[in-house]
């Protein structure tokens, strides 16, 4: 699994992304992209520091009371335009308002729909940024990216902050996931100690266990530990 696309694919998503409400449905294009992107140099340097500690990017607090989850899981719903955070072993939950991928000539959006995990490497500075300066408008604030791959392979699809500096829920992304500015810090500190969490991104709107709809401002009912979840027909039954 390869973590960074070719410099030349690379320009050609950046193109690509002003034009990605015309994409056909199925096409994944490079989120956020644009040339540079990531901190990463002209020669695909792997080892670019993403924060080169001369942003005026005003630097968050990390948060100290957060619950300790044991093992959290992610819910993504496209259409809900939700993130659902849950962990069953404690009963600790959250659903934040998202603003996810752009819709197509087909009316769907680009962010891709599937199961994923979180990074497996919590230590080589690709998958859990906590503070990402470059390019300017993630704002120092932390990025988080799963193993959603892009048409080159490339594991580029993230959660993190609104880009503006307000979250708008709705098809505004270049496929990431964007989530207001408090719920990223908090989401991304809850999961970073955890490798290889699940992360589901489906079409449909969420229901929880009871079958009602999951949005923000209610209380969802959590599946029971080990039973296996009903996802949207987008995705099917998660088979790890």
């Amino acid at each position: 699994m390869r973590h960074l696309a070719p410099l030349s694919s690379l320009i050609l998503a950046a193109l690509a992304a002003s034009a990605c409400t015309d994409a056909p449905e199925g096409e994944i294009v490079d989120p956020e992209a644009e040339e540079g992107y990531e901190g990463v140099s002209a020669d695909n340097d792997p080892n670019a520091v993403m924060d080169d500690g001369k942003s005026d990017a005003p630097r968050y607090a990390v948060p100290t009371n957060l619950p300790a989850l044991v093992d959290p899981e992610i819910i993504v719903s496209l259409e809900g335009l939700t993130v659902h955070l849950f962990d069953r072993a404690t009963g600790f939950q959250a659903v934040y308002p998202a603003g996810v991928g752009e819709l197509n000539s087909r009316g769907r959006s680009i962010t891709p729909t599937g199961h994923f995990n979180t990074g497996s490497d919590n230590t080589d500075g690709w998958w859990f940024v906590p503070r990402r300066t470059n390019p300017s408008y993630f704002a120092g604030l932390p990025f988080l990216r799963i193993t959603a791959e892009n048409s080159e392979g490339a594991n580029t699809y993230a959660f993190h902050g609104p880009i503006d500096a307000t979250l708008r829920r709705g098809y505004v992304s270049h496929g990431c996931v964007r989530m207001a500015k408090n719920d990223i810090i908090n989401l991304f500190w809850m999961m970073k100690p955890h490798e290889s969490s699940k992360v589901t991104i489906q079409q449909e709107v969420e229901r929880d266990a009871a079958g009602k709809k999951v949005d923000v401002g209610m209380t969802p009912t959590l599946w029971d530990v080990g039973e296996q979840i009903t996802y949207g027909a987008s995705v099917g039954p998660r088979r790890d």
